[in-house]
């Protein structure tokens, strides 16, 4: 007997593979949700059906407590939330606790603006007494130059009897009386009187002068007509070799303000303008055979 061959199929089957395929592959293209979402869950429950109702199980009680720990803790967070009466509460405190602070800052602006007031009274008191005490102090230094002039005055009164001798030698023992009435004997010449009634005479305070030059004789005459006769002699004089000088005896107020004037007096003498000192403390110019003086 021959073997028999085995007849093939013609077509496609229903019960083929490749028929199989086409109908999934047509499922997938129709509805591919519903087939993603089916597919592994019809083999895994095909393969393993107790597994996966374990695995549910598991799940179901995983998230119930977890379910009931969230519940808990949101239970636990709302009982400790502020509730309406809480922040009543608080917000009442809050405007107690800010009003009394505000009453502090307004009794402390208060106090602080009756400080202030207090201070600028009393700057107005020290500005009308600081006023009062310059108009006084300038009042004052005008009394005090007004007595200033009166002492010079007085001083150089006391004095207009003396005659200021510049030039003459200094010795040990010198016997100025002497010299005077020699030194003023010459310049008055054959005017000369026998006696000068020479009240008293010495030399300047302090001791000898270290550039060697001698110290100035004050001496007093009893008679100022005399005095003013010497002094009306041209100077200088020549006494025994050395130039010999005689200035009226002027205190120091007197010399200090001449020789504040000295720029003016170097000016009369390059003008060749005759000007003179009056007394105490006076400058006279003459211009125009007319003498004017400056206090």
């Amino acid at each position: 007997m021959g073997k028999t061959r085995r007849q093939g199929t013609s077509g496609p089957s229903g019960n083929s593979p490749s028929r199989k395929h086409a109908g999934l592959m047509d499922d997938f293209l129709s509805n591919p949700d519903s087939f993603q979402a089916t597919r592994p869950a019809d083999k895994m429950a095909a393969a393993f059906p107790d597994a996966e109702s374990g695995t549910d199980i598991k799940l179901s009680s995983a998230k119930g407590e977890a379910l009931a720990q969230i519940t808990a803790e949101l239970v636990a967070i709302s009982a400790n939330m502020f509730t309406n009466r809480d922040k009543a509460a608080m917000v009442a405190e809050l405007r107690v606790a800010i009003r009394e602070e505000i009453l502090e800052v307004r009794r402390d602006l208060t106090a602080l603006e009756q400080r202030v007031t207090e201070l600028e009274s009393e700057n107005l008191q020290a500005i009308q007494h600081s006023q009062a005490a310059h108009h006084a102090t300038a009042r004052q230094g005008s009394v005090l130059l007004d007595l200033r002039r009166q002492v010079e005055d007085l001083d150089n009164r006391g004095r207009r009897n003396n005659i200021r001798v510049r030039g003459l030698p200094e010795a040990d023992n010198e016997d100025l009386f002497e010299a005077l009435t020699q030194l003023f004997t010459h310049i008055l010449g054959e005017e000369a009187p026998d006696d000068f009634h020479i009240e008293r005479a010495h030399r300047a305070l302090g001791p000898p002068r270290r550039d060697g030059l001698p110290r100035d004789v004050i001496c007093c005459l009893l008679s100022f007509q005399l005095k003013e006769a010497i002094m009306r002699v041209p100077r200088p004089q020549t006494f025994h070799d050395p130039s010999v000088s005689l200035y009226h005896d002027l205190s120091s107020l007197t010399l200090d303000a001449r020789r504040a004037l000295r720029p003016l007096t170097h000016i009369l003498q390059e003008k060749h303008i005759p000007y003179k000192w009056g007394f105490a403390f006076c400058l006279q110019a003459k211009k125009e055979n007319t003498w004017r003086s400056m206090p």
